[in-house]
């Protein structure tokens, strides 16, 4: 028998509620009852499918707020039963005392749990203890502390040179700042190395910038029958060029970076032509490629690419930094048999990867995925129910709820794109988008 809720749903609500048959992208913003229909949905999955709840995975974003769903869950299981007949009051019954075991968790939550459950697969301790924000960060800190401590103790030219020109501080906050966000995102530090190698400038294009500015200056120089005022402007580029020249052709270290800068600003001040009548192309292009005609940034695109690829060199020592805090705060971690909430993530997926099994064996067992707050998950909760639910061998129901205007833990590393990602992924497979109004 069909029982009534205690709220009539409305007609947008009820598509994202009783669609069972594929999964759902709800957009919900303030006041439009998105926990009223995961609810909803959670309770007409009992109704009209056979499962048990343990075979539906809840996920919210807060202890709390998990907890506020599972006594609204244990409520609207007293009202059914109340208003059921005796046939099926006894399904109901056998829900509600099965409710305490259901998977009304979060994120860390559910990964804490398959982690427990696949302690050997995963080849960690089944009794790991979870590290809390406040320990786990003080362990970071440490670690990086000690590696700084380390290079410089060793004689690490690059790191005593990066700490002596921003401040120890700023190196170990950044080294900080890039692990717990490579975790965030499920990145490796192989991959941001190569990502930081393709976004910087480097030798070949420095190089080619040379040779460019080597042929405007040269031209230049061999003008004639200008005006008074630029022919004592090419006198001066003939006579400083040469020099010039043998600085500018190769990128200099940190120690000769003053003297090169110096080098441009003065040859721009001795040499820079009046962009007019037929010079003014060629001032245009000298401007773009070797200075410019802004005095508070005179730098064109030559020495530019020059502070470029030193700006690579050191955000290459810098992920060097976090490679070494890496490998020694895994070793920490395992003789402490300790995980904090970013390696939950970590080790699920990385047990995904390597034991294929595992996940055919967890299909079995969760059938329905129900994801609240879904703007406020990063790029590793979406690949976990990526993997868990949307992936061509699963066949897991998902639903999530979400709306990209209330995301609140961007510092945390939530990425509001990454619902957009997944509300794609759903359409692109059929499923259903559904918003609120």
């Amino acid at each position: 028998m069909y029982t009534t809720t205690p709220k009539e749903l409305q007609p947008d609500q009820r598509a994202a509620a009783f669609t069972l048959d594929s999964h759902v992208s709800v957009t919900a913003g303030p006041g439009s009852g998105k926990t009223f229909v995961l609810i909803e949905r959670y309770l007409h999955i009992l109704r009209e499918v056979d499962v048990s709840v343990d075979q539906i995975v809840a996920i919210t974003f807060t202890n709390r707020a998990a907890n506020e769903m599972r006594t609204r869950l244990r409520n609207e299981l007293d009202r059914l039963m109340r208003q059921s007949e005796p046939d099926e009051r006894a399904k109901w019954l056998r829900h509600k005392r099965t409710l305490d075991g259901a998977v009304i968790t979060t994120f860390h939550g559910f990964c804490s749990r398959l982690l427990r459950e696949f302690p050997v697969e995963a080849e960690i301790d089944p009794q790991f203890t979870l590290l809390d924000e406040t320990q786990s960060a003080m362990l970071i800190e440490a670690v990086v502390e000690e590696t700084l401590t380390e290079l410089i103790n060793s004689g690490h030219e690059a790191i005593t040179r990066l700490v002596v020109g921003v401040g120890r501080g700023a190196v170990a906050n950044a080294a900080v700042r890039i692990y717990r966000a490579m975790r965030n995102q499920g990145l490796t530090l192989s991959r941001i190395e190569d990502a930081t190698n393709q976004s910087h400038g480097d030798e070949e294009n420095y190089a080619r910038l040379f040779q460019r500015a080597d042929a405007l200056m040269n031209e230049f120089i061999k003008l004639e029958t200008l005006t008074p005022a630029a022919e004592k402007k090419r006198v001066e580029a003939a006579s400083r060029w040469p020099m010039a020249r043998d600085i500018l052709a190769t990128i200099p270290g940190p120690s000769s970076l003053a003297e090169y800068c110096k080098t441009i600003e003065d040859l721009r001040a001795a040499a820079r032509p009046s962009a007019r009548g037929k010079l003014g192309e060629l001032v245009a292009s000298l401007d773009e490629v070797l200075w410019t005609n802004e005095k508070n940034n005179p730098f064109g695109e030559l020495p530019r690419t020059c502070f470029d690829i030193h700006a690579r060199d050191f955000a290459l020592e810098t992920i060097g930094i976090v490679r070494k805090v890496e490998v020694r705060l895994e070793e920490k971690k395992r003789s402490l048999a300790a995980l904090d909430f970013d390696d939950l993530l970590v080790h699920v997926l990385r047990l995904f990867d390597d034991r294929p099994d595992v996940i055919s064996r967890i299909a079995v067992r969760y059938r329905y995925f129900l994801v609240d707050e879904f703007q406020d998950t990063n790029g590793q909760q979406r690949e976990l129910m990526h993997r868990l639910a949307l992936s061509s061998t699963q066949n897991a129901n998902l639903f999530i709820v979400g709306d990209r205007k209330q995301s609140i833990y961007g510092f945390r590393g939530a990425d509001v794109d990454v619902f957009r990602a997944m509300t794609d992924e759903i359409t692109t497979t059929g499923g259903l988008l559904q918003p609120l109004s």
